[in-house]
């Protein structure tokens, strides 16, 4: 097995962050604990970690145009979306100028004219964005939980605005508990109406919520996930029949 090595260190405010390197894998971790983002640097069209459960919402609409991603980290997302489907457009915004510089010089960030990295405040962004985008993307931690401004209601009000009328927002939810989980789902739910689905993330304390504009299908074909799936090259089948467990039937969207 390769060597593992430390390609960079740096103190960003009260973190340490890192960039490791590891035979074809490369990652940006924060004081040596949490993975923020990692890549394969041969397979540029291939998600690893909580990114492609990430993605899970897709499986319920038409394939996406635009996609907002806030907390770009290394940009692992979009750099899948760059290589697999081109023609999507994707924003990141990430708050922090040195997570920017690392996106851009270990982790192949695609700068140009189908993907851009935005260095600013995701709440100032959202609420003076003029675009609308088939999935927001939002994977945000403080102190290695979830902050408690996601679910401001301004900030919800915001991201549901601006999607399209079959768009939805993916949470990356780190919580302590169920009561954390409970207290964070509400909000969304309530800002939502209801039409969400979790899914949780095998060995990690990830949950993603999924929060849909408006109801999606409610049956899903097993012809179309077998289709995305080799589109994609993500595991549908198995999150959907995850979803299907994890979820009562009516409590959202499944």
């Amino acid at each position: 097995m390769a060597e593992q090595q430390l390609l960079f260190s740096q103190q960003d405010d009260d973190l340490t962050v890192r960039v490791w390197q590891q035979g074809d894998r490369r990652w940006l971790d924060f004081d040596d604990v949490v993975v923020q983002s990692e890549i394969l640097l041969e397979r540029p069209d291939h998600l690893l970690l909580a990114n492609r459960h990430m993605l899970a919402g897709c499986l319920f609409s038409p394939p996406p145009k635009n996609i907002l991603l806030a907390g770009a980290g290394g940009g692992a997302i979009a750099r899948y979306f760059s290589n697999r489907f081109p023609d999507v457009s994707v924003d990141a915004v990430e708050l922090s100028p040195l997570i920017c510089e690392l996106a851009r010089d270990f982790f192949d960030f695609p700068d140009g004219e189908q993907c851009q990295l935005h260095s600013q405040d995701i709440n100032h962004y959202v609420a003076d964005c003029q675009r609308r985008y088939d999935a927001i993307v939002i994977d945000i931690a403080e102190d290695k939980l979830t902050p408690e401004w996601i679910i401001d209601d301004n900030f919800l009000h915001h991201c549901r605005s601006l999607l399209t009328p079959q768009g939805h927002v993916a949470f990356n939810l780190l919580v302590n508990d169920g009561e954390g989980l409970m207290h964070f789902l509400s909000a969304i739910r309530e800002r939502f109406n209801r039409q969400t689905v979790c899914l949780s993330v095998a060995e990690h304390r990830n949950i993603i919520v999924l929060a849909f504009n408006n109801q999606p299908r409610e049956q899903v074909a097993a012809e179309h996930l077998i289709e995305i799936e080799q589109e994609w090259g993500i595991e549908f089948t198995d999150f959907y029949q995850q979803m299907l467990k994890e979820n009562p039937k009516g409590s959202g969207v499944i």
